[in-house]
Formats: structure tokens, C-alpha cells, sequence
């Protein structure tokens, strides 16, 4: 197969978009070894990008195979972005197939490449073939794709495997002392997954001051794991105003935010009974009554009960 002619290699080119042939065609450019390499390059970086992308795809992994990284590499470093939309999609698999591939070729030439190449367009390869280095150097390129829907997870498990270096910056990041924002709609996943990271890594009592404002986070979820930090590291005296701000933002919770904050609160069920009686002691003096399709009301049941005296649950 090393002595197929030009016009055959050209066959089996043409033959990987076929959905019967195209695999045996990759496989047979496989066997012609660095003989096929210049063809199979050739395809990748001239042929114009389709709405389809297995043909394109089955190139990339000839390449990998035969070990042709310089090849990818200069696929991610000089390949343009299409202007027509689902072209640009079927091409995000392209991309990520090629990372995919170099993460078998580690190197700081190759790291670049990936940096530069999310930077023009993230995929889902690419931030994992770039979390594979497990550089510190990574971590503000994938807090900022923590606002990505498609890369998030991806760049969240990169985190992972930096957890220091991430969670210094992370701090940094909702003190407002790096170049990425955390405020407004635009940045409003960003801050959450944020936080939700420092939940995992964990933080200091010292560094709990600079979280503290985000007890009064108009996202619930920002705020809930804010809470969870304060409960974990904030002193004895702080204890209870950081249960006040998490009952008394229940009332804009779901379902799944309410039953996190009773699973939080259950752990601290002195002060949540206390400060429930505080809440409700309040809400009586108003002459409010409950309204049980709220989760404010069914979170103060849950720990008073009985207590609530004619407010008990289901009445109106």
C-alpha cells in the first residue's frame, strides 16, 4: 500500500466523505504512512470547510495516527473562521477533533496554539486537550469560559485539576481584581459557576470578608453558595445573619435552590430555629399571613412547625 500513486491517494481522499467507504478510506490512508501525510494535509487545510464535517473529521484523525502534529497544528494556527453559521458549527468539530488529537503531543508550542485557538473560538476538544497541561498559566483563559453554556463543564473540570492556582484567582476574580467581570447579565454565569468552584475548593476564614457581599447576590444561587462558604468559615457571631440572608431570600428560590437551602440550613438547625422564630416574630408584627406557594413560608415551617402557631401549614 506505501507504493499507491498519487491519483489513488486522491481516491481515497475523495472517498472519506462517503458514509459506506469513508472509514476504509481513512484506514487505507493510514497504512501509506508519511506518503500520505502532504495529501491528507493538503485536504484539511485547502479544502473549503462543509456543513458536514465527517469527511473533515476522518482527516484529522489520519493526521493524528500517523503522528503528523505539525500538521494540526497548523490547521488550528491558520484555519479561518467560516461566516455561515452551521458551516461554523460542523467546523467546531473539526477543531475539537484536532485538539483531541494533540493531546498526545504535549508541548509549549502546542499549549500556545490551544490558547490561541480558544481564544479566536472555544470547543469542547480544545478546552480539554488545553486542561490536560494542568498549567497554572490556563486558569484565567478557563474562568472566562465558565460564562460558556457549551464550554462550561469542560473548563470547570480544567479547574479541577488546578485547584490552588484556580481557586487564588477565583478569589481575585470576585474581589474584582482581574481583568474578567462578574457583575451584570453578561457575566452573571461566570460569577455563579465562580462560586460554586470555592465551594468545592474551599476557603479561608480570612478570605470569607471578601465573599461576604455576596450574601445579598440577586442570583440565588450565587448567594447560596456564598452562604455555604459563610457557614463553613465565618466566626460564631456571623452565624446567624448569614441563616437570616439565606431564609429570607428563599422567597425568590425554586424548588431545587429551596431543597438546597433546607439541606444547608438543616446542618445549623439551632440557629435556623432561632432565627426562623426571629423571622416569623417580624412577619406576625406586619400581620402577614403565609402564603404556602411560597418557599419563604414552607422554609419557616420546616423549622418551626407548630410554633407557627395559626399559621399552620395549609391554612390560608
Amino acid at each position: 500500500m506505501s507504493d499507491a500513486p498519487n491519483d489513488a491517494i486522491e481516491q481515497l481522499i475523495a472517498a472519506l466523505d462517503s458514509l459506506i467507504d469513508g472509514d476504509q478510506s481513512a484506514e487505507q490512508l493510514i497504512l501509506l504512512g508519511q506518503r500520505g501525510i502532504p495529501a491528507v494535509e493538503r485536504f484539511l487545510l485547502m479544502s473549503r470547510p462543509k456543513s458536514i464535517s465527517l469527511a473533515r473529521c476522518r482527516a484529522v484523525r489520519v493526521l493524528g495516527a500517523l503522528g503528523a502534529y505539525s500538521s494540526l497544528i497548523r490547521y488550528l494556527h491558520e484555519s479561518a473562521r467560516p461566516s455561515d453559521a452551521t458551516v461554523l458549527f460542523a467546523e467546531d468539530a473539526v477543531r475539537s477533533a484536532a485538539a483531541r488529537e494533540l493531546m498526545h503531543h504535549e508541548s509549549p508550542m502546542t499549549f500556545r496554539v490551544l490558547c490561541d485557538a480558544i481564544k479566536e473560538r472555544a470547543t469542547s476538544g480544545l478546552v480539554q486537550a488545553l486542561s490536560q497541561y494542568r498549567w497554572p498559566e490556563s486558569v484565567p483563559l478557563l474562568i472566562d469560559l465558565l460564562e460558556d453554556d457549551l464550554c462550561r463543564d469542560d473548563a470547570k473540570d480544567g479547574l479541577r485539576k488546578v485547584p490552588e492556582a484556580a481557586r487564588g484567582y477565583a478569589i481575585l476574580l470576585l474581589r474584582g481584581l482581574t481583568e474578567l467581570s462578574i457583575r451584570g447579565s453578561n457575566a452573571s454565569r461566570r460569577r455563579r459557576a465562580t462560586l460554586q468552584l470555592l465551594v468545592e475548593f474551599g476557603i479561608s476564614m480570612n478570605e470569607w470578608p471578601d465573599l461576604r457581599e455576596f450574601l445579598e447576590d440577586e442570583d440565588r444561587d450565587c448567594l447560596i453558595s456564598a452562604a455555604t462558604l459563610g457557614l463553613r468559615c465565618a466566626s460564631a457571631a456571623e452565624l446567624p445573619a448569614i441563616v437570616a440572608a439565606l431564609i429570607e431570600a428563599s422567597a425568590g428560590m425554586n424548588w431545587a435552590q429551596e431543597s438546597e437551602a433546607v439541606e444547608l440550613l438543616d446542618k445549623w438547625p439551632a440557629i435556623a430555629r432561632q432565627v426562623a422564630r426571629e423571622i416569623h416574630a417580624r412577619c406576625a408584627e406586619r400581620g402577614e399571613k403565609p402564603n404556602w406557594m411560597s418557599p419563604f413560608w414552607r422554609v419557616l415551617h420546616h423549622f418551626l412547625g407548630n410554633e407557627m402557631g395559626e399559621y399552620k401549614h395549609g391554612s390560608s
